[in-house]
């Protein structure tokens, strides 16, 4: 899922210890709570009723007999921006039995409590009858099924008027579902299967096409899930107008659905023809560096909305849902079509490749990883290389995309506090996730989708060149793929086993013949400055930084305009607004006298050389006062990664090698 750093706030795993059973439910601390009441009780006469009332739950929560469970989707009333969900399950014992609705979403690493959006909850029994509840947390509805007649029905409504890969959507063009947002689970029985049925508005069934991952048929409204995670690993449109298109590569089917809200300098229709030609190119390159999955179909869902300011992009076992803002135009679709490249890897690297952790889940709790540097971070590196070498992109414009990377992780604050897995770790706190608490993060964090890209072009260069360019960092890839992904199942889950990081030392070093512990050791376990000149210059390339003519003398601070100046957003440590005393919240209302409304202060800075002293007028709290700030040399902004003219031919070969294309697609494909 590609994003940047601070979406959040504009835009080994280590789980909490004692609260994880074997599939992921949060009910061992449940079944530690009885077994400490039952010994401590052991003598008393209440044994025997502590022993009903509590071992039972306990016994339900390990999920010794599967539960037969029907949920359906009722979207009856789109205006109202309300789902109905109605799960039915049956063969349930007299005992209570728990609904939890998950506060996070695989993907996306931030809590988002998706049962705030819950209303209207009831219970029934085998005939009808109501059975009493109550919330025993915030995400969990405890139902009493003693006297349920051995099947519990539930029914809620779910706000739903969010478009984005984590949320959901409901609304009079279309409903997009994003299962963790909308589907409760049965507690214990997350492993058992699922019959899922999907009920359109009656306005729409003649013209309603349903697109997911479970099948290939539009008009089908029954599906089947494995168990509860496939079902919200599968995200689900429903929509009338929209536009299907389909393809065959390396023998399995693809279909391109596009939703969108906007027609632009493209009819919906050429914009959908555009974008399944470019997805044809890319699929095709990554499927042929790649093992060939084990899904049997692969569904593209794309949805293109001028009302939203920022993309997004959530992978899933065989299909991705994509968010451009926007409208349909040249604009868009090179964004949708880098979304895609990143999303479409993601079927190897991180659904199934899959870090430590990551599946079976804990819906209720984070689950830590070090790994995404390596899971989201190399996979926006082979995005971008597998844009060039389906011949989408040119070797130019491959370069500027990685010189970009390297750009911005130079120019970030943190990137000397926070390592790669540090980044990973601390998804939690800024993948998107609300922020109500000021935060510092602009100053003190790096992005793990930046440094990882940046990463995987280094590991990639630099197998190639201690390999005399026999091995790459694509051999690293199939081989773990093949060791973790494709052996036995260790959970119910899915084949094979999590990484951890030692496992991606370990098979570069057994890929390479090398010993890359000193590079894991200084750049992604440590800080040091990334070796540029030395890996780029193997490659026969070099790395060219240059300020731009004309660029204003450096203040050091981030800005955003108000009513009567600029407010300053955030300072750069050791800078020119640092040394001087200005602080976040100051307001800049002019320089030298002059009003920094309309130019703004980049502007307005063209005017002074670097060293000079100048005064600001400055708004803090309400009083104004003159802060002189001496200004030093613009930032150099101009990153470029070109051939080495001077390089030696063994370096040349690496060069070659590396930006060797794959073959295009067949006519037939």
């Amino acid at each position: 899922m590609p994003h940047g750093k601070f979406l959040g706030l504009s835009r080994e795993s280590a789980i909490k210890s004692g609260s994880l059973s074997s599939d992921g439910d949060h009910s061992r601390s449940a079944k530690l709570s009885c077994s400490t009441r039952i010994v401590r009780d052991r003598r008393t006469a209440r044994c025997g009723i502590l022993l009903l009332l509590c071992v039972t739950p306990c016994l339900a929560s390990a999920a010794a007999t599967p539960t037969a469970l029907t949920y359906r989707l009722l979207l009856s009333r789109p205006n109202t921006h309300l789902i109905t969900v109605e799960i039915s399950a049956r063969s349930v014992p007299p005992s209570t039995i728990d609904f939890v609705m998950p506060d996070w979403s695989p993907g996306r690493y931030a809590i988002y409590n998706f049962a705030k959006n819950v209303q209207q909850f009831e219970a029934t029994g085998a005939h009808g009858q109501p059975l009493p509840w109550a919330n025993t947390s915030k995400e969990t509805w405890r139902v009493d099924a003693h006297s349920a007649g051995g099947a519990v029905s539930v029914r809620y409504r779910v706000f739903a008027n969010d478009l984005n890969g984590s949320f959901s959507q409901l609304d009079p063009t279309h409903a997009n579902i994003n299962g963790a947002s909308v589907y409760m689970y049965v507690a214990g029985h997350k492993r058992d299967p699922i019959t899922l049925i999907v009920q359109p508005p009656g306005s729409w069934l003649a013209s309603a096409k349903i697109i997911d991952g479970f099948s290939d048929s539009t008009s089908q409204t029954t599906f089947q899930a494995s168990s509860y995670d496939r079902l919200i690993d599968t995200p689900v449109e429903v929509c009338r107008d929209c536009t299907l298109t389909q393809f065959i590569d390396h023998g399995k089917p693809f279909r391109v659905a596009v939703h969108s809200y906007g027609q632009g300098s493209e009819s919906s229709a050429d914009w959908a023809a555009n974008l399944t030609q470019g997805i044809k190119k890319i699929v095709h390159s990554e499927m042929s560096m790649m093992p060939l999955p084990d899904f049997q179909e692969y569904t593209f869902i794309f949805h293109v909305s001028p009302f939203l300011e920022m993309g997004d992009g959530i992978e899933h076992l065989n299909s991705t849902e994509i968010v451009v803002p926007g409208v349909t135009g040249s604009a868009t679709l090179s964004e949708a079509l880098q979304l895609a490249a990143h999303e479409f890897f993601h079927v190897w690297n991180v659904k199934r490749l899959r870090p430590a952790g990551l599946g079976p889940f804990d819906y209720t709790h984070e689950v830590y990883t070090r790994s995404l540097w390596f899971a989201e971070g190399i996979t926006s590196y082979y995005a971008y290389l597998n844009l060039y070498r389906s011949g989408i992109w040119s070797e130019p414009e491959l370069l500027r995309h990685l010189a970009d990377e390297i750009r911005t992780f130079q120019q970030e604050p943190g990137r000397g506090m926070m390592s790669a897995e540090s980044s990973s770790f601390h998804a939690w706190f800024y993948d998107r996730a609300p922020q109500l608490q000021e935060t510092n993060f602009v100053n003190s964090t790096i992005s793990y989708y930046n440094k990882g890209a940046i990463l995987g072009m280094l590991l990639d260069l630099e197998i190639r060149e201690r390999t005399g360019g026999r091995k790459s960092l694509d051999d690293v890839l199939r081989s773990m793929y093949q060791e973790f992904y494709q052996s036995p199942a260790t959970t119910y889950y899915l084949p094979g086993r999590g990484y951890t990081e030692r496992d991606i030392l370990k098979t570069l070093n057994q890929v390479s013949g090398a010993d890359f512990t000193s590079f894991f050791d200084r750049y992604v376990e440590g800080t040091d400055p990334l070796p540029y000149a030395n890996v780029l210059g193997a490659a026969g390339l070099e790395l060219n930084i240059a300020t731009a003519p004309g660029s204003p003398a450096t203040l050091g601070a981030l800005t955003e305009p108000t009513e009567n100046g600029y407010e300053i957003m955030a300072i750069r440590p050791g800078g020119p607004a640092d040394q001087a005393g200005l602080s976040q919240g100051d307001i800049l209302i002019d320089v030298d006298g002059l009003s920094l409304i309309p130019s703004g202060p980049e502007r307005m800075l063209k005017m002074y050389p670097p060293g000079s002293k100048v005064p600001f007028t400055v708004q803090r709290y309400g009083q104004r006062q003159t802060i002189w700030v001496t200004l030093t040399p613009p930032v150099p902004k101009i990153y470029k990664i070109e051939v080495n003219p001077e390089a030696a031919p063994a370096a040349l070969q690496i060069w070659e090698g590396w930006l060797q294309r794959n073959p295009p697609p067949s006519g037939g494909s």
